[in-house]
């Protein structure tokens, strides 16, 4: 008989272990042996199903994302006051787009504006995306509101749309001992704002018609494209891949979108 060599272990092994009555003839001690050894190759060759043991437990990893990752770009209507808690939730679902797996950002914008530290925290915050933010200006948009609609990397402006530009209001409470810090918070504000301005012009263009300091301005989309505030066609917002679904950050109460300008 031929044995292979990978198998003799196994066949000394059972010739050394298997117990036969006596009186037994060549043949039976011969099949009893082969039987044996095949048992105990087979159970030498049992492979150990570590793959199949590994996909049973339990994953640790994150769950995966209702919409897959197939990328696009997430959608945000904004439709609000410039406030905390319209910027906060603004931001928290630019953020839950990248993390669900958006490849950019589309905030289509119509406010009047509001507080500057609010939206000092929404720029800096969607400038801190690993993704692009774009921006949409769907209507008129007031103050606070124009800086959003400035930090997006590309920017669109719908017909009838318009940029409103004032100087800062609401400082009624200046008293001598509080008068310098709030000038001085009233020139950061003023100096930041016009920072985000600056960027959102073109460099031949003239920043002087955006000096609101002694008048209110109003940009319309002819002046805003000659400035170079729109970077690009509003058309082309037709051929974007939208990622669902489609979000709202919308003000509480709709009535104060048309009673005039917040106080910043």
């Amino acid at each position: 008989m031929q044995v292979q060599n990978s198998l003799l272990p196994v066949f000394f092994f059972t010739i050394l272990t298997t117990t036969l009555p006596s009186g037994t003839s060549i043949a039976e001690t011969n099949a009893a042996l082969k039987r044996d050894g095949k048992a105990a190759v087979a159970t030498a060759k049992a492979p150990t199903d570590t793959k199949k043991e590994a996909a049973d437990k339990p994953c640790a990893c994150a769950p995966p994302s209702p919409f897959g990752n197939t990328g696009g770009t997430a959608v945000i209507n904004f439709v609000a006051p410039v406030s905390d808690n319209t910027m906060a939730e603004l931001v928290r679902n630019a953020q839950n787009s990248v993390l669900t797996g958006a490849d950019a950002v589309q905030i289509n914008i119509s406010s009047p504006g509001g507080s500057v530290p609010a939206i000092q925290f929404a720029v800096n915050s969607l400038r801190a995306l690993p993704v692009p933010v774009h921006t949409v200006a769907m209507s008129s948009l007031a103050s606070a509101a124009v800086a959003l609609f400035c930090m997006g990397e590309k920017r669109y402006i719908g017909d009838g749309a318009s940029l409103y530009l004032h100087q800062q209001r609401g400082y009624r409470d200046f008293t001598e001992k509080t008068a310098a810090a709030i000038s001085r918070d009233y020139a950061l504000n003023n100096a930041w704002y016009n920072s985000v301005l600056e960027q959102c012009i073109g460099r031949d263009a003239d920043f002087a018609v955006l000096d609101y300091s002694s008048r209110d301005v109003v940009i319309d989309k002819h002046q805003a494209i000659t400035l170079g505030m729109m970077t690009n066609p509003f058309a082309e917002l037709r051929k974007i891949k939208i990622r669902p679904p489609a979000m709202n950050v919308v003000a509480p109460d709709r009535s104060s979108m048309t009673t005039g300008y917040p106080r910043h």
